[in-house]
């Protein structure tokens, strides 16, 4: 394990070894490590003192510790060889270092276990904690997205907990001040976990939060609760196909436990943050039953609940008592519902409805919004969407229109782009003029390529993120929110899903094909493509060809070292008609994939196929 790995970089025991994220039962074998050299970063107040020509150590237990202590870097000293190292960790995810100035020489080291090591030589005393948000930009994808407004201040143990991977926040103490004091403050809020705080020294910062760092008091607000991280504990890795069966969620003195029979799978330290290891752990369980039990910490079991429900784990619950009422509306609703997670589809469907509700209302981002808001400090807008609709067909645009203008939870506007279709044809007039979002209408001559058909659409867009749509899928309501979501938290340039439901015209046949799910991957359906603007300009748009124009982007894209995310795919259902496709597939193809199959239209409980009719067209019943 992580000793032994560490011996092999180590060549002497560090001058300072910065530890993390570990339990008391695991803190004997990190003081073994460097005797009188350990310092539990999470209790460190001021700048440790550099090490020269010494080396400095970095552990933590898992990669969400790692980000937390990128939240606290300042507080690191400088050191010309320097070992960041990871206790716990998945072995299907690697470490990949964004740049860091001046490297003389760089070494990666894992373990049998998936632990791992970095050590990092420079010809002088550079500070750790660049190099500790270079490793977590890495893990990230090396995607600039920091957390959005506002600039944080954090001040006593655990404080770290509400402001996760943030190079950016600034460590201080109780009573300040910030930096120079004759200076601009550096922050906007502090946000303080000390026992007994005291008064607050520095005028220029006049938003100070006091939240525990544990504690035993019934938080009644979500805005009392540490929030959920959402880059590291998030639907990724989520198993359609369970090995293992239910498992129970249960107190074990202060903390509490995941335990399958006799088996404890997770035991969570006292804070009850949830880490990515332990939603590892669980990815193989079926459902876990929460038993709310007597004598825990409501703070705890609220960020239990609320990190699991964000990953995705199927949580049930018969009941929410009130002293959880800090989950939320919504997230209570979701624990209570009465699902049945003995089938594969029914159970991704309450995690979808699960993660959904935690991720909105418990994430980083949804949490320091919300704080912002209170405090009166402004907030960038949110993440605004062009969907980007190319069609021939002016007979679809009821049915395609229709189910953009229905989609919930995000700021859109519609580009549509006729490809060969005068705007003046009565199915067109009467499509937009039913359309109630903002729009703007782009016409193309019939014999410009399909790629660059798109790209003539893109270029009148105005929202941060384009969206690649088709005139003869289904969508539900909620599929673009919920490529937001992903895109972020994956840290991926695209995401998308794959095609699992297929409604096959000619037959009148629907179709289910099993697919993983919340994973990088190439194979998404270009009509569920969702990318930052910035990013598909840095490709040179969509490659103008007249087809495959889909695999030709994701092949551009990732020849340029960007990431494809597939999320769920309960959102969307293809249509696949005898022609008119620009990829097309015998019937054959579809049904040999078929795990499930019914007579008609039937897909997800996320869509509703009544909900928007199709025109009578050809082979379409």
């Amino acid at each position: 394990m992580i000793p032994e790995l560490l011996g092999s970089v180590l060549a002497e025991p560090p001058s300072a070894l910065f530890a993390i994220g570990f339990r008391p039962e695991e803190e004997a074998a990190v003081r073994a490590l460097a005797p009188g050299a350990v310092v539990d970063l999470d209790a460190l107040e001021e700048r440790a003192g550099d090490a020269g020509a010494g080396t400095v150590a970095v552990l933590a237990r898992t990669f969400t510790d790692l980000r937390r202590a990128a939240s606290l870097g300042a507080l690191l000293p400088k050191a010309a060889r320097q070992v960041v190292a990871v206790a716990v960790s998945s072995a299907d995810r690697p470490f990949v270092p964004a740049p860091v100035p001046g490297p003389v020489s760089f070494q990666a080291r894992r373990g049998t276990a998936g632990e791992w090591a970095v050590e990092i030589a420079f010809a002088g005393p550079r500070p750790v904690g660049e190099s500790v948000a270079a490793l977590v930009r890495g893990r990230d994808g090396h995607r600039l997205r920091p957390l959005p407004g506002p600039r944080v201040a954090l001040a006593g143990p655990g404080a770290s907990h509400w402001r996760p991977g943030d190079p950016g926040a600034t460590p201080t103490t109780a009573h300040g001040p910030l930096g120079n004091p004759d200076g601009p403050p550096p922050a906007d809020i502090v946000l303080r976990t000390s026992p007994d705080p005291g008064e607050w020294s520095d005028p220029r910062v006049a938003t100070v939060l006091d939240r525990p760092s544990s504690g035993g008091e019934a938080p009644f607000e979500m805005d009392a609760v540490p929030p959920v991280d959402e880059r590291s504990v998030n639907p990724t890795g989520f198993v359609t196909d369970p090995k293992l069966g239910d498992a129970v969620l249960t107190p074990a003195g202060d903390r509490w436990r995941v335990r399958a029979g006799a088996e404890d799978l997770v035991l969570f330290p006292e804070t009850g943050a949830v880490t990515d290891a332990d939603v590892d752990r669980l990815r193989q369980v079926r459902a876990v039953a929460v038993d709310w039990g007597t004598g825990a910490r409501p703070l705890a079991t609220v960020r239990v609940v609320a990190g699991l429900a964000a990953a995705g784990v199927p949580l049930r619950a018969e009941r929410v008592p009130p002293w959880a009422m800090a989950l939320g509306r919504d997230l209570t609703a979701a624990l209570i519902a009465d699902a049945d997670t003995a089938d594969d589809l029914r159970r991704e469907e309450h995690s979808v409805r699960l993660r959904r509700a935690a991720l909105r209302g418990h994430s980083t981002e949804a949490r320091w919004r919300s704080l912002a808001l209170a405090a009166g400090l402004p907030v960038p807008p949110r993440p605004s969407a062009s969907v980007v609709l190319c069609t021939r067909r002016p007979e679809f645009l009821g049915f395609a229109l229709g189910q953009i203008a229905a989609q919930r939870d995000v700021d859109l506007e519609l580009v549509l782009t006729l490809h060969g279709i005068p705007a003046d044809l009565p199915e067109v007039k009467a499509a937009v003029t039913a359309f109630d979002r903002p729009f703007t209408v782009v016409e193309v001559p019939a014999d410009v390529p399909f790629g660059a058909a798109l790209n003539l659409g893109v270029a009148r867009a105005s929202g941060r993120y384009v969206a690649k749509w088709d005139d003869d899928d289904w969508y539900g309501p909620d599929f673009l929110a919920d490529m937001l979501l992903a895109s972020a938290y994956s840290g991926a340039e695209l995401v998308g899903c794959h095609a699992q439901f297929v409604y096959l015209g000619q037959i009148d046949l629907t179709i289910y094909r099993k697919a993983r799910s919340e994973l990088m991957g190439r194979w998404i359906s270009g009509g569920t493509f969702v990318m930052e603007r910035p990013v598909l300009d840095s490709v040179g748009g969509f490659p103008p060809v007249p087809r495959h124009v889909d695999a030709a982007l994701v092949d551009v894209l990732t020849a340029a070292g960007g990431r494809t995310y597939g999320a769920h795919s309960l959102g969307y259902a293809l249509h696949r008609r005898a022609a008119g496709h620009t990829w097309n597939q015998p019937v054959t193809y579809f049904l040999r994939a078929a795990a499930r199959q019914w007579r008609g239209r039937r897909f997800s409980s996320f869509i509703d196929p009544d909900d928007f009719p199709l025109p009578a067209t050809g082979d379409v019943r």
